[in-house]
């Protein structure tokens, strides 16, 4: 392995929002991406007014850690003006890096006076090392490889440029090519092009004869429902070492509209694979990591865009869930085994949760029982309910930043 490519690679981590930002720079994130309330590819993430924008960079700059804004959204004529009005509110902000697709929103940026780093969106589908050279000359700095991009390309590619190179590392894929997709526009009116898809590729379908409308027939695929356009999630975990040795500077984990737990635990993971990489610790700790990796909601893992299900027929690709996001320490009570917990879903009095923790020289988590829960008022009571604020009790010390969920069926 290239020491000096693994010294300078880092995690790029999704944050939907302030509270996903701090969860992603505290589980080990390198650099952060986000998006505004305009502009970005996901409208309905919960995305950063201008007052989040400044203290979002102020966190991270505070933990060492780069911020990526992203104006990734293809642009209409009509859509010009707004353009120009949201980059004269937002060029201000000192962001480490914008991310960009639409080369008019490039120039947009630079009649602003932007001067971040310009990083080059995966939806542009670059392949070549020629196009690299093209998006050098036009001002980026990084280029976010489409994911169809083979490793044996990757590493061509890295070969005849000095650009930085950033790929997907885990997280959804999208059918369409380099999530280019017109589906959503057609069969729903939301374009996905300007951040607003609506997943029609994850829908449930039947078939339907003609000269019988409304008698639908079922097509089984799985327990669970039929989506014959979905992909399997990306997990590129055990090829890490590979991709470092081939010049990626970058790995990008998606998940903007996940929770925040998604966000912190695969955040850790590939930071803790990134920082062992190329020792003989690498091998030893996978196990750990895909474990750790299955037990976020994901639908199944592929770590081949090209050949998802090999040369088996289609499968399905049926959503996998096995833990329950429960919680996470927001404060600290009178003493260290109590925790202050902002609740996702219904804690109980006397269950067992699983505290996961940032990783680094040790793996922390544990078991923490729920002894005692007391609401606003400290009032004890057996259930803490989901979205609210409660002092827990646990039976040992929680130390700061836990993150609490519950494996399924125990």
């Amino acid at each position: 392995m290239s020491e000096k490519n693994q010294k300078k690679a880092e995690i790029l981590a999704p944050a939907g929002n302030r509270e996903k930002l701090r969860f992603a720079v505290k589980y080990g994130a390198d650099a952060v991406y986000f998006g505004g309330d305009e502009f970005n590819l996901r409208v309905r993430a919960g995305n950063f007014s201008p007052g989040d924008i400044e203290e979002s960079i102020d966190f991270c700059r505070s933990h060492g850690v780069r911020t990526v804004f992203l104006m990734n959204a293809f642009l209409h004529e009509d859509d010009l003006p707004a353009a120009r009005v949201y980059i004269e509110r937002i060029k201000k902000y000192p962001f480490d890096a914008v991310m960009v697709s639409d080369p008019g929103m490039l120039l947009l940026l630079k009649e602003a006076g932007v001067t971040a780093e310009f990083h080059l969106s995966t939806q542009m589908n670059t392949l070549n090392h020629l196009s690299m050279r093209f998006w050098r000359e036009a001002g980026f700095s990084r280029v976010v490889l489409g994911r169809e991009a083979t490793l044996d390309e990757v590493r061509k590619i890295s070969a005849r440029t000095d650009m930085e190179i950033e790929v997907f590392a885990h997280g959804a894929l999208c059918v369409a090519y380099s999530g280019r997709c017109l589906l959503s526009r057609y069969l729903s009116g939301r374009d996905a092009n300007q951040g607003d898809c609506a997943q029609p590729c994850r829908w449930d379908y039947k078939l339907v004869e003609m000269k019988r409308p409304g008698n639908y027939l079922d097509i089984i695929e799985h327990a669970s429902g039929t989506e014959i356009l979905s992909s399997k999630d990306l997990c590129l975990i055990q090829h890490l070492e590979e991709y470092l040795d081939a010049g990626v500077h970058a790995f990008k984990i998606e998940g903007r509209m996940k929770s925040l737990y998604h966000a912190a635990n695969t955040t850790r993971v590939y930071r803790h694979a990134l920082s062992v990489a190329g020792t003989d610790d690498f091998r030893k700790h996978l196990p750990f990591w895909l474990n750790e990796l299955d037990l976020i909601s994901h639908r199944p893992y592929t770590d081949n865009l090209f050949n998802e299900f090999g040369n088996a027929a289609f499968e399905g690709v049926p959503y996998v869930k096995k833990a329950m996001f429960m919680g996470y320490k927001e404060g600290t009570g009178d003493d260290a085994r109590q925790a202050l917990v902002r609740t996702s879903n219904p804690i109980y009095r006397g269950e067992n949760l699983e505290g996961i923790f940032p990783i680094h020289d040790v793996i922390r988590d544990d078991i923490f029982q729920v002894m005692a829960i007391r609401d606003a008022e400290g009032n004890d009571v057996d259930m803490a309910r989901p979205n609210s604020l409660y002092t827990i009790v646990f039976d040992k010390d929680v130390d700061e930043d836990a993150i609490f969920r519950k494996r399924i069926g125990q």
